[in-house]
C-alpha cells in the first residue's frame, strides 16, 4: 500500500488532533532517521502509523486484544490503553500490508520503549516524544536536541522524565518503561565509563 493509500485510510480511524500528530511525527521520525543512517521510508511508515490503534476507545482496546489473540500484560490489563502499540502492530500488518518486523516492532514498543531497541524503535519512540505538534513539557528543546545527537541520551532523559511524572501523580508504572529505563542508564554509564 502506498502512502496516500495509506493517508486515507489513517484518516477515517483517528481524530484530527491524531491525524495530525502522526504526519508530526512521521516528519519527525524522517529526519531522525536521515541523521542517524535508518531507512527514511520505514521511518515515515512507522511514524505515520504508529498510532493508528490509539483512537479506539479504552474498553474496546482489551476485548480486541484478547479476540486477536495478542499477549496482554498485567498492566496492560490495568491500563487498555497501553495496548494501542500491540494493537496497531496488529493493524499495519493486517489493514495497511506491512510486513517489515523493524516497523512493526517500533510500533508495538512506541510508547513503552524495550531494553536492548533497535535503531527504528529508538527513532519511533523519540519522534512520538519530539514531534513539532507536542505540547511543551518538562526539558523538551533539551531533549529535541538531544535526539539529533545522541538517541541513547535522549531515550533516557524522556524516560526520566515520564517516570517522574508518573510517579508525580501517582499513575501506575509499566514495568516495560522502567526496564528500558535501567538497561539505558546502565549502557549510558559503561559508555561514559562508570559503574
Amino acid at each position: 500500500m502506498d502512502r496516500s493509500e495509506m493517508l486515507i485510510k489513517l484518516r477515517l480511524k483517528v481524530n484530527e488532533k491524531r491525524f495530525t500528530h502522526s504526519l508530526g511525527v512521521e516528519y519527525t521520525a524522517a529526519t531522525l532517521a536521515f541523521v542517524h543512517g535508518e531507512d527514511v521510508k520505514k521511518a515515515r511508515i512507522a511514524g505515520l502509523l504508529h498510532d493508528n490503534a490509539k483512537c479506539i476507545p479504552t474498553h474496546e482496546k482489551l476485548k480486541r486484544a484478547y479476540k486477536l489473540g495478542l499477549w496482554v500484560r498485567k498492566r496492560e490489563e490495568e491500563n487498555p490503553d497501553l495496548l494501542h502499540g500491540k494493537l496497531g502492530a496488529y493493524y499495519a500488518k493486517e489493514k495497511y500490508g506491512v510486513t517489515d518486523p523493524d516497523i512493526l516492532s517500533s510500533i508495538t514498543y512506541h510508547t513503552t520503549g524495550h531494553p536492548d531497541m533497535c535503531l527504528l524503535d529508538k527513532i519511533i519512540f523519540v519522534a512520538d516524544y519530539i514531534e513539532p505538534n507536542r505540547k511543551m513539557v518538562k526539558d523538551l528543546p533539551e531533549i529535541r536536541k538531544e535526539a539529533y545527537e545522541d538517541l541513547d541520551k535522549c531515550i533516557v532523559h524522556i524516560l526520566k522524565n515520564t517516570l517522574e511524572y508518573l510517579e508525580a501523580k501517582g499513575g501506575a508504572i509499566d514495568e516495560l518503561t522502567q526496564e528500558t529505563y535501567d538497561f539505558y542508564t546502565k549502557k549510558g554509564k559503561k559508555k561514559n565509563g562508570k559503574k
